[in-house]
């Protein structure tokens, strides 16, 4: 009887662990897939948008309702990169380590400010993350109003991938 019983527990957990592995199995495979997928994208944005504050994690932001911006307000976009590389670290870490420019022009075409290196933004973790999001925060004071085209431009350092994208605001009059 003893035997049975015992026959009958190590049947039960492995019928547990095997229909708990199933799920598991089936979910790497489709994130090998995703992976596969995302190094076939190439850097690019899912998301670009000016929102009221800094946001505080990936999808965690409040989106500005327009473009127009008071005097001396701060610009704040943000972006959502796909596509990105990861460096392998040691002791199983990945890095993503992204450089970006800004360039700044008014409704003429003049460019107001070229900034190389404007933001560095760099995580390591043990996973290659495919969340991710970052901030440009400008505070524009005694910038005349007007329109104006912010020009990122987005340095992967870990996949060595470039990409650039426009948002068009406007600075309103007092």
């Amino acid at each position: 009887m003893r035997i049975a019983l015992a026959f009958l527990t190590v049947l039960s957990l492995s019928l547990s662990q095997a229909a708990y592995s199933a799920p598991i199995d089936a979910l790497t495979k489709a994130e090998e897939k995703t992976y596969e997928a995302w190094g076939k994208l190439g850097l690019t944005e899912r998301l670009v948008t000016f929102v009221t504050a800094p946001s505080t994690g990936y999808g965690i932001y409040q989106e500005k309702q327009s473009s127009i911006f008071k005097q001396g307000e701060k610009v704040i976009t943000y972006v959502e990169p796909i596509g990105y590389g990861w460096k392998e670290l040691p002791h199983d870490m990945y890095e993503l380590n992204f450089v970006s420019d800004l360039k700044i022009k008014a409704a003429n075409g003049d460019v107001m400010l070229d900034k190389k290196a404007f933001s560095t933004n760099v995580l390591q973790s043990h996973n290659a993350n495919m969340e991710f999001s970052m901030d440009f925060t400008l505070t524009l004071t005694g910038a005349p109003a007007g329109k104006y085209t912010l020009t990122y431009t987005i340095h992967d350092m870990s996949g060595d991938q470039t990409s650039t994208f426009d948002q068009e605001f406007t600075i309103a009059a007092d």
